[in-house]
């Protein structure tokens, strides 16, 4: 078998996440054809040098405050963390609910697990919407620009249709949550997600652990506007915002 050197696996690695700009652990050690605690190593270096962000299950690309994701990409990151998330807010949804799902991955996966008897789902994701009319779920869709990177209306038309509607609960994802603070990249996304808190009797935010601890360039509100679901290991933070807010930990 042909032995990588140090600097080429890093090379190596650097290389997939300029493609791919994220990564999954077990797909190195294949690619590498070494072992998991070497991979560990390599990508704790890489990190410490700033090439890279290690995140559950695997690393991604270093990102910017603006930097946005797209769906391809969060697609495949922390798939069945945001699988278990996403069953565990669906539960909280009730028989005659009208509820607010959010674009992004996450909330995505709630759809499979509707089953709640005269639901009325709003959205402003048009793949979303499609999803949740293959499943004869009363869906409305809120117009206006749509994002390529994240299929989300967005924009003043948008605003104001939700500003004229009322929610049970909204359900919504966040691209970081500190201590004090939901965040997100995009200005025109934070809009969205904070007229919709505004309108929510219960507003819940879906984390995964890649969010935990993270923040973005715009604050969208403080933790304690919302409820949290998630499945974070990071003990410090969770003590800390337990004190601030409701936290479903899963």
């Amino acid at each position: 078998m042909e032995i990588i050197l140090k600097s080429e696996r890093k090379q190596l690695i650097l290389d997939r996440l300029a493609e791919q700009q994220f990564i999954r652990l077990e797909e190195l050690i294949d690619i590498l054809s070494t072992s998991e605690s070497t991979v560990r190593r390599d990508l704790d270096e890489l990190e410490a040098s700033g090439k890279l962000r290690r995140v559950h299950g695997g690393a991604e690309a270093p990102t910017n405050l603006q930097t946005e994701e797209s769906i391809q990409v969060k697609s495949v990151k922390n798939v069945q963390e945001k699988q278990q998330l996403a069953q565990a807010a669906a539960a909280l949804i009730e028989d005659g609910d009208v509820i607010f799902i959010d674009a992004g991955t996450t909330t995505e996966l709630m759809i499979p697990y509707l089953n709640q008897a005269n639901l009325t789902v709003v959205t402003n994701s048009i793949h979303h919407a499609v999803k949740l009319v293959e499943r004869a779920i009363k869906t409305i869709i809120i117009g206006g620009f749509v994002k390529e990177s994240t299929d989300a209306s967005v924009g003043p038309q948008a605003v104001e249709q939700i500003q004229r509607l009322n929610f049970d609960k909204a359900f919504l994802g966040m691209n970081g949550v500190d201590k004090d603070y939901l965040t997100t990249p995009d200005v025109e996304e934070a809009t969205i997600k904070r007229t919709v808190l505004e309108n929510a009797k219960q507003p819940f935010v879906l984390v995964d652990s890649s969010k935990f601890g993270q923040y973005s360039f715009v604050k969208v509100a403080l933790v304690e506007r919302v409820s949290l679901i998630t499945q974070s290991r990071d003990t410090v933070l969770l003590d800390s915002l337990r004190k601030k807010t409701r936290t479903i930990e899963v």
